[in-house]
């Protein structure tokens, strides 16, 4: 088309002229970057996931093989057994001792001192004795050995008198710390 009707127009070498802008592609390349790392990053979380899900199947399969061994009844029995157990402990562990308070009692009582009677209340955590004796030193040295006992908290004595007999008949009361007089230690 250079050549119409004879005449040229336009040269017959053309001069391209390009021009370049710094930086006018680089929005494509990192818009294209961009788009392979989030579906390189898709990709990872995908099969990630995939193998998640296959963890998940596989612990939930063993935790039903396990289930199917389980035996309920004697897991039961095992928490029966446990309960039982507890409270068997705490009983023992709360249980009065009488025997050791009553020990401390006969070690501590006078070759001449004869009970005549003798009686506990654990509520008022007291004894109460009414014996008889030879003279007075005895019931001084029987109410001085049951005060040299820590679990002994105090005594009183209620009364003292003559017999016939010659004997004194007298009357103790004995206030004692339970954790100390009738616990085994």
């Amino acid at each position: 088309m250079a050549d119409k009707g004879g005449i040229q127009l336009l040269p017959e070498n053309r001069k391209r002229i390009d021009v370049k802008i710094p930086g006018e592609n680089r929005l494509i390349y990192t818009g294209a970057i961009l788009i392979v790392l989030v579906l390189v990053l898709a990709g990872g979380l995908w099969i990630y996931s995939g193998s998640l899900t296959n963890q998940i199947k596989a612990d939930d399969d063993q935790i039903t093989a396990l289930e199917k061994q389980r035996d309920a009844k004697a897991e039961q029995n095992l928490i029966t057994l446990a309960k039982q157990l507890s409270i068997t402990s705490q009983i023992l562990k709360n249980h009065t001792y009488w025997s050791v308070g009553l020990s401390k009692i006969e070690s501590a009582l006078q070759s001449n001192v004869q009970f005549k009677s003798f009686s506990a209340t654990l509520g008022e955590n007291s004894l109460h004795i009414r014996a008889t004796s030879d003279n007075y030193t005895t019931i001084a040295k029987q109410l001085a050995a049951f005060v040299a006992d820590d679990a002994i908290k105090d005594i009183s004595l209620d009364g003292v008198n003559a017999l016939t007999s010659g004997k004194l008949d007298f009357n103790i009361r004995v206030g004692f710390d339970p954790a100390k007089f009738l616990t085994n230690q």
